[in-house]
């Protein structure tokens, strides 16, 4: 059982560090696209959607960490 939680323990942490590195990425993208713009008010909302998009992702990543370490601890994981 030590073995599964292991595994368990690792593929959350590498879930949730390669989906934080994705969602960071492309809220820097997002952040540049509307720094860009030049005042042009369709690339301005393309980075803002870029950003709301890649925070809406975080959240996700994150939600998704908490629920698979409280579906953990109710299977009796430690």
């Amino acid at each position: 059982m030590d073995a599964i939680n292991t595994l368990f323990t690792n593929l959350l942490n590498i879930g949730t560090g390669v989906g934080a590195t994705i969602g960071a990425f492309f809220l820097m993208w997002g952040a540049y696209l509307y720094m860009a713009a030049a005042g042009s008010p369709h690339q301005m909302e393309r980075g803002k959607t870029a950003m709301q998009s890649a925070l809406a992702g975080l959240v996700i990543v994150f939600s998704a960490r908490i629920i698979a370490g409280m579906v953990r601890n109710a299977i009796g994981g430690a």
